[in-house]
């Protein structure tokens, strides 16, 4: 109290601070939470349609008709870190896409589990902020360490869903745990079909063909790129 006496500050009349909304409290205002605290996606957010195209973040530039191709974010995780800083800043960039697929950032293996905890509910917050200013969704599941499993009842049921295999299912030890993560999610979610960005090994998505779910398949830019390098293009 001297100390502000002596600077001739009154206390009463200051102005409250300004504070950077770092932790995205804001994008989750009115959102329903797990009992994990993993902010709910609504079902009435979600595409009933698949795209006709699907691009990915750092492709955008190569987009021609928006209105008909959906926006992923099945890139490496540099590349939309501007987006999770400021989600406000792309509303009206992403608002122009047919769907914008969920965020993606990679919970990956060597991450403390509390750590992939955090970049799922990342990816479920930014998802929900964009459902909730209107903008059609497809939720992106992404699961991790066994702690993250709890996140699927942040998703809708009986929706359409999407996952990225990208990288991911090349590695054969993970191909057994995204083929495990992929039965629990199917078993979870029910989903009425799913929308597969990259490859769709048989071994991984056995189970969902035995459930006659629909698949929706869009080629990778990475697996188009090197498609065309064989090709000599």
């Amino acid at each position: 109290m001297a100390r502000d006496k002596i600077r001739g500050v009154n206390i009463s009349k200051r102005k409250p601070p300004y504070i950077r909304d770092v932790y995205l409290a804001k994008i989750i205002e009115g959102a329903r939470f797990t009992d994990d605290g993993y902010p709910i996606i609504e079902k009435w957010m979600v595409a009933t349609e698949p795209p006709k195209e699907l691009s990915q973040w750092n492709c955008r530039c190569k987009v021609k008709n928006p209105s008909t191709t959906g926006m992923s974010f099945y890139c490496t995780d540099q590349y939309f870190q501007p987006v999770i800083s400021n989600p406000d800043l792309y509303l009206d960039k992403l608002s122009k896409y047919q769907v914008v697929v969920g965020l993606d950032a990679s919970p990956y293996d060597n991450m403390p589990p509390i750590v992939q905890c955090s970049q799922i509910y990342v990816n479920l917050a930014v998802t929900y902020y964009y459902g909730r200013q209107g903008i059609k969704i497809i939720p992106n599941v992404r699961l991790g360490h066994i702690k993250t499993y709890s996140s699927l009842e942040a998703y809708p049921k009986m929706t359409l869903i999407s996952i990225g295999t990208n990288g991911f299912v090349n590695d054969k030890n993970n191909r057994k745990i995204f083929e495990e993560q992929l039965r629990l999610i199917i078993d979870t979610l029910n989903p009425s079909g799913i929308i597969v960005y990259g490859t769709i090994p048989e071994d991984i998505f056995s189970y969902a063909k035995e459930r006659e779910l629909p698949l929706y398949v869009y080629e990778s830019f990475i697996h188009s790129r090197r498609s065309k390098k064989h090709e000599g293009k």
